[in-house]
């Protein structure tokens, strides 16, 4: 397999991909905050039913925190690499050589 070349970002898309990154960082960070909230913080646990529930939906909030800092890195990935071959393609048709592998000689 030919080594893949990857063109750098361009200006909009470094800014798009480190607002990405910061999101992401942050959604993982409220995250780790519910994922390490503990019933006791709110009462007895003794007296009030509800600290169960509060273990079940720290855990779901938590899990779909982090997959939604996953889904942010993976949409921004897609739009760049849509971008990418957008800008291919437009390179690629300005009519100047034709498309397919030139002949040995013109190499």
């Amino acid at each position: 397999m030919p080594p893949r070349v990857t063109l750098p970002p361009t200006d909009a898309d470094a800014r798009r991909i480190k607002r990405s990154r910061v999101v992401s960082y942050v959604l993982v960070v409220l995250a780790a905050v519910v994922f390490s909230m503990r019933p006791e913080l709110f009462g007895d646990p003794q007296g009030q039913p509800a600290h169960a529930l509060l273990h079940v939906w720290r855990i779901v909030v938590g899990v779909l925190l982090v997959v939604a800092a996953l889904g942010v890195q993976v949409a921004v990935g897609v739009q760049w690499r849509k971008g990418l071959r957008r800008r291919a393609l437009d390179d690629g048709d300005d009519g100047s050589e034709p498309a397919g592998n030139r002949a040995p000689g013109d190499r």
